[in-house]
């Protein structure tokens, strides 16, 4: 007979990594702390759109990783399913279409948040939270899925 306590801890082990998703803060600003607690320190605050990727959930709390690689937690209540991008590049152009023939409508820089409304190819279309819109290359973010990623390989 075979030892079942391997299988079970595989199986626990990869059910959390499989529960890690991509949520967005969808408030104005969210407070991320040391600890799953009010009373412990902020880390850093985050504004609307702000992707980060979900690593474990505690008492309605959030264990959260951000596209620079910082480990904070966030109520559970101030995420949501949004389709959002960081920029993680130095600067960026955002365009009025999906080519980099395009005219650049404006410049982006690392840490600028985006709402992602649309997607053709490698193209993603954005709105930021002052209403202005364009096309970014998805290598240029953090936050979404790339089509490599969507089929399940990568």
């Amino acid at each position: 007979m075979r030892p079942i306590v391997p299988v079970i801890f595989a199986v626990i082990a990869f059910s959390s990594v499989a529960r890690a998703e991509i949520l967005s803060v969808k408030v104005p600003v969210a407070n991320f702390r040391a600890g799953p607690s009010t009373s412990e320190p902020v880390e850093f605050t985050a504004t609307r759109y702000y992707p980060v990727k979900v690593l474990e959930r505690e008492g309605g709390w959030c264990k959260i990783k951000d596209f620079e690689g910082d480990l904070a937690w966030v109520a559970g209540r101030l995420l949501a399913r949004i389709s959002t991008i960081v920029i993680k590049v130095p600067r960026g152009n955002v365009r009025k279409a999906p080519t980099t023939a395009a005219e650049v409508a404006f410049k982006t820089e690392r840490g600028e948040v985006f709402k992602v409304v649309d997607r053709k190819g490698r193209w993603l279309r954005v709105v930021n939270e002052g209403g202005d819109k364009g096309w970014v290359r998805e290598d240029l973010a953090w936050g979404m899925k790339k089509i490599e990623d969507a089929s399940g390989s990568s």
